[in-house]
């Protein structure tokens, strides 16, 4: 990238972000999408570029949109692991769960101590079948970031799934304590108590 772009490219970046932060996705996608235009030439804008918008769609849930621009990122900066989580999370998301294992693994090589790339690998493990694998890397996630909602919630989903309902309520209960306002623990704290009331029930059989 040549002296003369460094200016504006950025001041773009630093508007697009404030517009991410702000919410404002659309004003985001703007300023990335002209990027793309405007600095065709230049591999890394448009590696950065691309993968910022793969992220955003991800977060709107526009999955071919975001699955298309983080494929671009990963063209240029293969051995990325973050673009690997993130198109990994967008197979999560379709459930095709032997490419978003494929993704993870590629993340996990890179960094095997990062917490969040492990617990998108024990979710998209156990969903794919392999429930003990998939919660072994659960639990190495959790040893790394025992305080992270997600891979708490993660944990106490899976243990439930597997009628372990005491195990779900221990982290299912951290996770409430740690993000009392979460409507995703709110919902998970249901279910269990769901699952609870049923095991009450007597068998009218």
């Amino acid at each position: 990238m040549s002296d003369d772009c460094l200016p504006e490219i950025n001041t773009i970046w630093d508007e697009a972000r404030e517009f991410i932060e702000q919410g404002n996705y659309d004003k985001a996608i703007e300023i990335y999408t002209y990027v793309l235009l405007r600095y065709s030439e230049i591999d890394v804008a448009v590696e950065y570029a691309n993968a910022y918008l793969g992220d955003i769609y991800l977060t709107l849930r526009r999955l071919e949109l975001a699955e298309r621009h983080i494929r671009n990122a990963i063209d240029y900066a293969p051995g990325n692991p973050g673009y690997r989580y993130i198109l990994g999370f967008v197979y999560s998301v379709q459930r095709r769960w032997e490419e978003a294992v494929r993704e993870f693994e590629i993340a996990v090589d890179k960094e095997p101590e990062n917490a969040e790339y492990l617990r998108g690998l024990g979710w998209a493990v156990n969903s794919s079948g392999e429930k003990l694998k998939g919660l072994a890397y659960l639990h190495e996630a959790f040893d790394l970031s025992p305080d992270n909602v997600s891979i708490l919630t993660d944990l106490a989903v899976v243990y439930l799934s597997m009628g372990d309902v005491d195990k779900a309520t221990e982290y299912g209960e951290k996770a409430k304590r740690l993000n009392p306002g979460s409507k995703l623990v709110r919902e998970l704290m249901d279910n269990i108590e769901l699952v609870r009331e049923s095991l009450r029930k007597p068998d009218n059989h």
